[in-house]
This record gives structure tokens, C-alpha cells and sequence, in this order.
């Protein structure tokens, strides 16, 4: 089913495994936080990347099974969609609590790591659902998708290094 697609899911599993070891990059930028706002952060925010690339490589690995048919990736894509949207859906909720115009939690935190992983998983739901019925166009639409969660994870784990990255008292 995946035969033209064996590279692309291998690179992509391999470029998630990369994403969620700078994960811990970060968390070592973090040294000089208070460790309660390092447990909240981390559930906003680290959270949500680990378990976008977790899921990269669920599916990856799916993808590369020699005889996987596709109602059975079907049943794996759905499993993912359904838990990555109401993470999404927790990840905005959390988000649009702790928002103000005072705080930290900038307006794009909410779309970047609540809303659009939301949509990425409606979409994979969706895709999910082609595979179920044997639609032709699903293996193109969920290696789309799996780029989309890639390319997020990428845009926010910069977010968050930048974010983190230690800074000088003597920096204006």
C-alpha cells in the first residue's frame, strides 16, 4: 500500500526522532525557571510537540509494515486523530485560560499549539476515514498531513528555543 512511500515515511520517522530529541535540548534551557512554571509550560507547550513527532512515528512505522491493508492504518490514523485533536482541543483550552494582555502567552501560542494541530487531526481523521473506504487519494493526503506535523513541530520547537534561550543581564 505504502510501496512508492517506504523513503518518505522513513525520513519522516527519522526527522521525528531528531524533533523530540531537541525537545530535550530544551528542557536543559530551562535550568533557571521555577519548576512550577516548567511543569505548566511543558503541558502547553512541550507537550504538544512530543506527541505530534510520537505520532509521526506511529505512523511511519505503520506506513513501512510490508502487509498493512488499509483498513487497519485506517484503525491506527484514527486512533491518532482522535487523541491529537482533544489534545489540541486541551492545549487551546489551557492556552486561552492563561491568556491576558499582560502575560507571557502570546496570541499566536493559541493557533500555533492549540488550533492548527487541531485541523491537522480533523484532517487526519478525515484521511482515516479515505483509507477505511479505500480512496486512492488517502496515502498522498496523510503524508500531507504528516508534513504538516512536521513542519509545525519544526516552527514551534523554534518558538520555544528562542523563547528559552538564556539571555545576558548586560543584553538590551
Amino acid at each position: 500500500m505504502f510501496r512508492n512511500w517506504s523513503e518518505f515515511y522513513l525520513l519522516a520517522g527519522s526527522a521525528a526522532a531528531v524533533l523530540i530529541g531537541l525537545v530535550f535540548v530544551v528542557v536543559t534551557l530551562m535550568q533557571d525557571r521555577p519548576r512550577s512554571s516548567v511543569l505548566n509550560g511543558s503541558k502547553l507547550y512541550m507537550g504538544p510537540v512530543v506527541l505530534h513527532m510520537s505520532f509521526v512515528l506511529v505512523l511511519s512505522g505503520a506506513a513501512l509494515i510490508p502487509h498493512i491493508d488499509g483498513q487497519q492504518f485506517a484503525a491506527v490514523a484514527a486512533i491518532v486523530a482522535l487523541w491529537g485533536f482533544v489534545r489540541g482541543v486541551f492545549s487551546t483550552m489551557g492556552l486561552l485560560r492563561l491568556w491576558t494582555p499582560s502575560n507571557e502567552v502570546h496570541w499566536t501560542d493559541i493557533w500555533y499549539y492549540g488550533v492548527i494541530p487541531s485541523g491537522l487531526y480533523v484532517a487526519m481523521g478525515v484521511v482515516a476515514l479515505g483509507f477505511w473506504m479505500g480512496a486512492g487519494w488517502a496515502a498522498d493526503a496523510i503524508a500531507a498531513v504528516v508534513a504538516g506535523l512536521i513542519l509545525l513541530s519544526v516552527r514551534d520547537e523554534y518558538d520555544l528555543v528562542t523563547w528559552l534561550a538564556p539571555k545576558s543581564d548586560d543584553e538590551s
